[in-house]
């Protein structure tokens, strides 16, 4: 297939690609711009396109901290005309989050307004809510004006706007990232920035300097919700090394003691975690009787957080009892750290780096912005020195300077001529207004140019000078501190929040489970219901109208039931998370995802450890699994057989009880052969139990030889066919088998 265009300039010319060629190139430069230009964040500002723009937006608009606020549809007005042609909500939603003090560590914006909250509502509309710049977005784009970063054309080459910031502030490991492109994703939590500066000292006096020295006063994520790392220093160490794991975040409680009594406060919540929703949760565990230890829970948080959890009992104890909620609720969470940034300056490369060589760029970063300011600043002081030189012939020579301006045609060619000027210092003088020569002191502009020449030279030798370019960002590093320890309101947000804590030992405070003895029907039709206890019989099992039971077996909580449907999956119902409460019948999809079209052929308990299973087809091919590889732990299920053969579907599945199987097929052909050398397989298609053309399988048994079987009966379904002799029936795998003589009655009976 060709994809086919035209192009009318002065005639039609055809260009023909291949469509697949198209496609490739197109998806390609889709996903690189996804990677480059959406979802990855530079590793010298740690900011994404739309963040920066948004800064830069703001800082045009004049909104710096200590400026008033502006509307936030003025500023999201500005940069989607400007320079981020996208949706605006999706360009408020990103100041929003640069606003939230809960998902920002150093908040970037400072909102006026309703910007949300930690349980998860929306802030106010753009034209209710106002905002400017933070203090810690200013240090970011610190000296952007002068010369330190190059300024690209917008998307219509009408604005300019930096490619990158000089970023004094280390935004990345600060602040973090996470986003999702093409192929890659990237997950980089909040840290501590004391800590991130500390370790940026470390690197610039010892480049070579290992991981775990450099750690040494690392403590990990620091995140603006507080709570409790549990991952081990060690597991630290080895996960910013590499550049990615996973780290365990536990929230913050305390024990109330009461008259004989207590309850839990938990007062911070793992990082990325809604409120709303894990009340939510812990209310389902409660009801659902998941939790029963746990009578009450109360949100009476305010600006803070604060759940409060009451136990039923004080038979376990607060440690007790939260190690059993960490299991069932967010309150405990593996977080991902997915270090992965766009490197190599405006080339763009995105790679997973570890802390050292994040650092290592950053560092590298304001190596260059010392470098091009400084270059701007001589270029400036000598300019300056240049007009003050020019100056100064003008104090000397004032009344000669005026005569020459006022009587000659072409005043800057003879200014030049008789003071030995330069173009420059001429127009200079010639720009200058009459209240300015009051201005012009033979002393002042000597100082000045004193100065001026002291500050050229100091800025020479530090341009050709390595090591004091190197002491000169130290300087610049160790000033970023003080002002974070000295600033009173820095000083409060350079206070860690996240602590440590050793994991409790949760054997140790292990709760035996409540378990619980029922009766459990499942009918035709697929419908469950629980009866309390043992007693219930089938007939005082009340049914809906044309359903019949299917099963009903005395269970207990703690089993597990493993159903089997015709398209060869097993679902897997935990009992214990059965509606203990609801006493009525209930849908199996309540509990599993199973296809309204996807009967199911058998239910199986699961009690029993090693156990095998005999699975076969209805065209006679069959595998031998363990029970414990059909169990699932999702509603999806697990796929345990594949089938072949158009029209084939899973017939049996037994337990294996003994060392042959016995196969019956509705042609009346019986086949027994001896299963303990086959191999045992998870999953698959199986291979040929029986060989049958024209018919399909009925009944299967695994016995011992020396034992009877049932099959089922070729006259009456309903009837159990008791073979006494197998000897003659007893074959290889995979033949047809011995077709059954009915009329021999001393060979077999019907059981009814």
């Amino acid at each position: 297939m060709k994809w086919l265009s035209s192009l009318a300039i002065d005639k039609e010319i055809k260009i023909e690609s291949d469509f697949v060629d198209v496609l490739k190139e197109k998806y390609l430069s889709y996903a690189l711009s996804t990677i480059t230009d959406r979802a990855l964040p530079d590793v010298r500002d740690g900011l994404k396109p739309v963040h920066r723009r948004l800064l830069y937006a703001m800082s045009e608009l004049k909104l710096g901290s200590e400026n008033s606020f502006k509307k936030c549809a003025r500023v999201v007005g500005d940069v989607i005309g400007k320079y981020h042609p996208h949706g605006e909500q999706a360009v408020y939603d990103s100041l929003v989050k640069l606003a939230q003090d809960f998902s920002h560590r150093y908040p970037l914006i400072q909102g006026q307004g309703n910007f949300g909250n930690i349980d998860g509502d929306n802030a106010a509309a753009m034209r209710y809510t106002e905002s400017r710049l933070t203090r810690v977005s200013e240090l970011i784009m610190d000296k952007m004006n002068d010369k330190t970063v190059d300024f690209i054309g917008n998307y219509d080459e009408t604005e300019f706007e930096p490619k990158v910031f000089p970023a004094s502030f280390p935004n990345l490991l600060a602040n973090g990232s996470s986003g999702i492109a093409v192929g890659m994703a990237t997950n980089i939590p909040p840290h501590n920035i004391l800590e991130i500066l500390e370790m940026s000292l470390k690197l610039i006096k010892n480049n070579d300097i290992s991981d775990e020295e450099l750690m040494e006063g690392f403590f990990g994520p620091d995140f603006p919700t507080g709570g409790f790392i549990i991952s081990s220093r060690k597991e630290i160490i080895e996960i910013y090394s590499k550049g990615r794991g996973t780290i365990k975040v536990r929230c913050r409680w305390e024990e109330i003691k009461e008259k004989g009594s207590y309850s839990i406060k938990i007062t911070e919540i793992p990082f990325g975690v809604q409120k709303s929703k894990l009340i939510e949760k812990l209310a389902d565990c409660v009801i659902n009787k998941t939790l029963p230890e746990i009578s009450d829970i109360r949100d009476e948080s305010d600006e803070t957080v604060c759940i409060i959890i009451k136990p039923k009992t004080n038979e376990i104890t607060a440690n007790q009892l939260m190690s059993r909620i960490y299991q069932l609720s967010d309150l405990e969470i593996s977080l991902s750290i997915n270090m992965n940034v766009l490197q190599n300056g405006d080339y763009k490369v995105p790679k997973v780096l570890g802390v050292k060589d994040i650092l290592r760029q950053w560092i590298e970063h304001r190596h260059r912005m010392l470098i091009k300011s400084n270059q701007y600043y001589l270029k400036r002081a000598e300019d300056r020195i240049h007009n003050l030189e020019g100056y100064l012939v003008v104090y000397l020579n004032m009344d000669k300077v005026i005569s020459i301006i006022r009587n000659n045609d072409n005043p800057k060619k003879d200014l030049i001529k008789v003071f030995d000027l330069s173009e420059k210092q001429a127009d200079s003088i010639l720009d200058m207004k009459l209240r300015s020569l009051r201005k012009l002191e033979e002393l002042v502009i000597k100082k000045d140019l004193e100065n001026l020449t002291k500050e050229t030279k100091k800025i020479k030798l530090l341009l050709n000078s390595e090591l004091k370019q190197k002491n000169e960002i130290r300087n610049q590093i160790i000033e970023l501190q003080n002002l974070f320890l000295d600033s009173p309101h820095l000083k409060e947000m350079s206070t860690r929040l996240t602590s440590f804590e050793e994991a409790m030992d949760d054997e140790k405070y292990k709760i035996d489970e409540i378990i619980r003895p029922f009766t459990f029907v499942f009918t035709e039709r697929g419908w469950l219901r629980i009866f309390p206890g043992h007693e219930i019989e089938e007939q005082d099992v009340k049914l809906k109208n044309g359903d019949q039971i299917r099963y009903l077996n005395r269970l207990f909580s703690s089993d597990k039931i493993l159903l089997f449907t015709e398209k060869g999956k097993a679902y897997t119902l935990y009992l214990n998370k059965l509606d203990f409460n609801l006493n009525d019948y209930q849908a199996i999809r309540k509990y599993i995802n199973i296809d309204v079209d996807e009967p199911i052929v058998e239910l199986i308990v699961d009690n029993i450890q090693n156990q095998e299973l005999i699975v076969i087809s209805s065209f006679g091919k069959g595998l031998i699994c363990k029970q414990s590889s059909s169990i699932s732990a999702t509603r999806n299920g697990k796929k345990i057989m594949n089938f072949t053969h158009s029209g084939d579907y899973l017939k049996i599945v037994r337990h294996v009880n003994g060392t042959h199987i016995a196969i019956l097929n509705n042609l009346g052909n019986l086949l027994v052969f001896d299963h303990t050398e086959l191999n045992r397989i998870s999953q698959g298609s199986g291979v040929i139990f029986q060989k049958v053309k024209d018919g399909q399988i009925i009944d299967a048994e695994t016995f011992n030889i020396e034992e009877e079987i049932n099959l089922k009966s070729q006259i009456n379904k309903r009837s159990k066919l008791r073979l006494k002799d197998i000897k003659p029936y007893i074959g290889e795998r995979g033949r047809l088998g011995k077709k059954i003589d009915l009329l021999k009655v001393s060979d077999l009976y019907f059981q009814k």
